[in-house]
């Protein structure tokens, strides 16, 4: 062992006293692992065909690919042990040339390096670091200094809790491996997990996160709990053939292709790319044809910043993507445009490479994607929602009574965040954290209103989801048991769908309501007429997520009481259904928060809940 290895580690301990493994028995994540002189294992992450291939006459760049193709990108090793220090020794190839011109112009001087070596420890992720030698130890202290007994004190090599460990290799260039070495008493290799396989082109090898643990492959394969074998290749595109050798080497369990990007660079013609897609995604199929494949179109990039090239035909690649892959039924298109926010600040070039926090948007909305395509139906869904409800803030009350009544259809019922799409361009949303709210958001809903009921994630919903008017609103619900007493002279009857045009004439926003809507409300009999001397006066309904509403009391009627009795024969109605009544009450409308304060209502914070709605 080098001298210098010593010294780090054990600080004067005897080299014996040290354990040490073949770095090439802890590797995940590669195809192959050549031999080469000093005892140096190359793990390579492509296989001897595929690499025939892509430098081959017919690759756009056969010179490029083959430096690409050495790069270790998504390769870790993973491994246990108790050592409070373990170090690796690497070999590091230069810097390809193709990554250099992409790195340069956004690298700065005094920039921390935009590639390395790092680590997660026990799910704690350690700093990349990128040694100044070719030759280099990489050395990685595993203790948490947080769940020190004491500060500074750190517990003895051997004595302490087991670590586990994944060193990620680095992204944008090749190495080679020989040892690992550790203070402890062993270092084991753990159990391989079921696969993850992504095939894409920059954007996943993980150009510029400035981490190989931070691409979006390397996220994902960590939310997924899957090991990841990451065939992402800088400047690629679908090239038939280069997965030619690869079926024998792999077994995945999930497939992701992330191609298309680089066709706006070069000029290219719409048959000839349209041909290469279909034949390529049928290749995906003929290899894998049971394995769930997850087929992005591309990102989106700011084409101001770098004008895609005039002769091409990029504008349509999004377009030949879908259509070939709706043919594989093992194949879910996904939206590419709605895995990264359209900001350049997520952005690590300003036009076109994620950022670290790009990359994870993209990771956290593609595990949303998978997750909705796990095998659940509707009862099941409706029901994990309510179990995830059970113990949300109050203000989420009308999402989970839409639930109960059976509205809608569920989006998403998983970690804290339930989406309901209520129909007729609505949402509901509540998600305890943020990031996966908006994720969720983001990659599921298409409505023209949605309604939150977690007021932090309203920024970013009105970014992702183009929704700018805000309409806060109270929640008014009705906690008692008991019915409301509704005076015995009181002429009050069930509205069917003959009064449809009667309720349209009348009712002061019209713009909540559509002619198919209000007849199916009419047909529930969710509608209630007040009649004075058998002449209508006024009415109240329901909304489509169940909200008592839509109430009017005609000109010359008001004030003598209709609007309580007419509201308390409603509340009435839903406590005989076995439902919770509960009143939207928009933030201006003091008359209505008088009339919910007089039957008792119970009534949240306007700022726990809003509206968003779009632009127009």
């Amino acid at each position: 062992m080098p001298a210098d290895t010593k010294e780090a580690l054990d600080r004067g301990v005897d080299e014996g006293q040290l354990v040490r493994v073949s770095a090439a028995s802890l590797l995940r994540g590669c195809v192959r692992i050549a031999d080469e002189p000093g005892g140096w294992k190359r793990p390579w992450r492509f296989s001897a065909d595929q690499v025939r291939t892509m430098g081959s006459c017919h690759a756009w760049h056969p010179g490029l690919f083959r430096q690409m193709a050495r790069c270790t990108a998504g390769i870790t090793l993973d491994f246990q042990t108790d050592s409070t220090e373990i170090a690796l020794e690497v070999l590091l190839d230069v810097e390809p040339t193709g990554t250099k011109s992409v790195l340069d112009p956004i690298r700065e001087e005094g920039d921390e390096p935009l590639d390395g070596v790092s680590a997660t420890v026990d799910g704690r992720h350690l700093a990349c670091v990128m040694p100044d030698t070719r030759e280099a130890i990489v050395r990685f202290e595993l203790d948490d200094p947080n769940q020190a007994p004491l500060p500074g004190l750190v517990m003895l090599p051997g004595f302490g809790d087991t670590h586990h460990v994944r060193v990620w290799l680095p992204a944008l260039r090749g190495c080679a491996v020989r040892s690992v070495w550790g203070n402890g008493t062993a270092i084991e290799a753990t159990q391989p997990r079921e696969q993850l396989l992504v095939i894409g082109d920059s954007i996943a090898q993980g150009f510029v996160t400035g981490d190989p643990a931070l691409a979006w492959p390397s996220l994902l394969s960590e939310q997924l709990g899957l090991d990841l074998v990451n065939q992402g290749l800088g400047g690629q595109i679908f090239q038939p053939g280069t997965l030619f050798g690869l079926a024998s080497l792999v077994n995945p369990s999930v497939v992701v292709v992330a191609l298309g990007e680089n066709y706006r660079y070069e000029p290219c013609r719409h048959r000839p790319t349209a041909r290469d897609i279909r034949t390529y995604l049928m290749e995906v199929t003929r290899l894998w044809p049971e394995v769930p494949t997850y087929v992005c179109t591309p990102l989106w990039h700011d084409e101001q910043a770098w004008p895609s090239h005039r002769m091409s035909c990029w504008q349509r690649v999004p377009s030949m993507i879908e259509a070939n892959v709706a043919v594989h039924d093992q194949m879910v298109p996904v939206d590419g445009l709605r895995l990264i926010d359209h900001d350049p600040s997520v952005l690590a070039d300003g036009y076109e490479h994620p950022s670290a926090e790009g990359a994870s948007q993209v990771a956290h909305r593609l595990a949303v994607v998978m997750q909705v395509g796990a095998d659940r139906d509707e009862a099941t869904l409706r029901a994990d929602a309510l179990r995830v409800l059970a113990h949300a803030p109050v203000q989420t009350l009308p999402l989970a009574e839409a639930l109960r009544r059976g509205i809608g259809t569920t989006l998403y019922a998983d970690d804290g965040c339930v989406v309901l799409d209520i129909g007729n361009d609505q949402a509901f949303i509540w998600a305890s954290d943020v990031e996966h709210g908006n994720a969720v958001a983001t990659m599921l809903v298409d409505a023209l209103t949605v309604g939150i009921f977690e007021p932090s994630l309203t920024d970013g919903l009105e970014r992702s989801l183009d929704l700018h008017i805000r309409e806060p609103f109270y929640t008014a619900f009705y906690r008692r048991k008991s019915r409301v007493r509704v005076a015995a002279s009181r002429d009050i009857r069930v509205l069917d769908e003959s009064y449809a045009d009667v309720v349209l004439a009348h009712y002061s926003h019209p713009q909540y309501v559509t002619p198919d809507l209000l007849l199916a409300a009419l047909s529930r009999g969710d509608f209630f007429g007040a009649f004075e001397d058998d002449e209508l006066v006024g009415f109240i309904g329901e909304h489509p997520e169940g909200a008592i509403g839509l109430l009017e009391v005609f000109e010359g009627h008001r004030g003598k009481g209709w609007g309580r009795a007419l509201e308390a024969t409603k509340i009435n109605q839903a406590l005989d259904r076995g439902q919770t009544p509960w009143v939207e009450v928009f933030a201006e409308n003091e008359a209505s928060l008088a009339l919910q304060r007089k039957l008792n209502m119970t009534i949240t914070a306007v700022d726990e809940q809003l509206f968003l709605c779009k632009n127009e």
